[in-house]
Parts: C-alpha cells; structure tokens; sequence
C-alpha cells in the first residue's frame, strides 16, 4: 500500500483511522455500558427528537436503526462527542440569508440551480429562490447536532455506547 502522507490533512487521516477502527462488527468489550441504561438515556436525552430508530424519531439526523451494524464502538463514541467529526453523507449544513428576512440554518434537503430547500433544526422545510439570497454558505464541516462530551459522564457515554452498537437493523 503507497504512503498517504502528502495530500492527507491531519483532519483526513483521523477520519479515515476512525473508518477503519469502525469497522469491527465485534460487540463492546463486557463492563463498558449497560445497552439498556443506553436506551433509557437515549429517550431521555432527546436523541429520538432528531433521529429515527426503528420508523420512531425524529428526521432531522441520520437515521440509526441499523447503526451498530455498520459502524464499530470507536466511531460511535466520536459521533456523540464530536459529532462534526464524523459527518455524514446527505447532511449538508447551509446557511442561507435573504435579502429580506432572518437568516436560516439548517440541512439541505434539495437544491437545484434556482432553488434551496432548508430543514432547520426545528424541522421546519423553508424553500428559497436563490436570486432572493444575498448569501449562500455550505457549512462542509458544519453540523446541527450538539456535543455530548461535557453533557454526559463517561460510564453514560459508554452506556449509549453499548445501546447503539445493538442496533443491527431488521432481524
């Protein structure tokens, strides 16, 4: 295998290391998190409002009914505390301004050549004609889901953890 070394940001090798590390389909190791505390801390941290598991959720974020089938314990942990790290396809930040009217933040759901369409973090769809814009940024690293480093301890990040990785999808 050639050497990346040139061309890879630091950003870039840390990505693909977490790829890589994510692909184990091995279940966490005994004594890190209770997958049961996980789901109760799921609901009660609102990660339903913004996600869908199993037809129930939220769609603001990827859906996660199958997450712990495609992706490894490593990846997991990092999506919830930095969660732009991990950033995943179809979930393109935007942030767009008219020239009349607030600002909107959001998702991209659709864009042509005239038009935008934004889901912003309530939900809400808001289409845009792109000539009443008098900017249009694409936030490539930009991401609507908060950071739950400081907002959880270690044992329940390890408890969310473990409740993910069971998620294998349709048995």
């Amino acid at each position: 295998m050639p050497s990346f070394r040139v061309g890879l940001t630091e950003r870039s090798t840390r990505q693909a290391a977490t790829y890589v590390l994510s692909l184990t389909r091995a279940p966490l190791r005994s004594g890190r998190g209770n997958a049961e505390r996980g789901a109760a801390l799921y609901q009660s941290t609102g990660c339903g409002s913004c996600h869908v598991v199993e037809g129930r959720g939220g769609i603001l974020g990827p859906e996660l009914t199958d997450i712990g089938g495609r992706r490894g314990g490593v990846y997991l942990r990092e999506a919830i505390v930095k969660p732009a790290a991990s950033h995943p396809p179809g979930f393109l930040v935007v942030r767009a301004v008219p020239a009349s009217g607030a600002e909107i933040r959001g998702v991209r759901v659709n864009e042509d050549v005239f038009w935008i369409t934004i889901r912003d973090a309530s939900g809400t769809l808001h289409t845009l004609q792109k000539s009443d814009l008098s900017r249009l940024d694409r936030e490539l690293e930009g991401t609507l889901m908060p950071s739950y480093e400081s907002r959880l301890s270690g044992p329940q990040l390890d408890d969310l953890v473990a409740y993910l990785a069971t998620l294998r999808g349709a048995k």
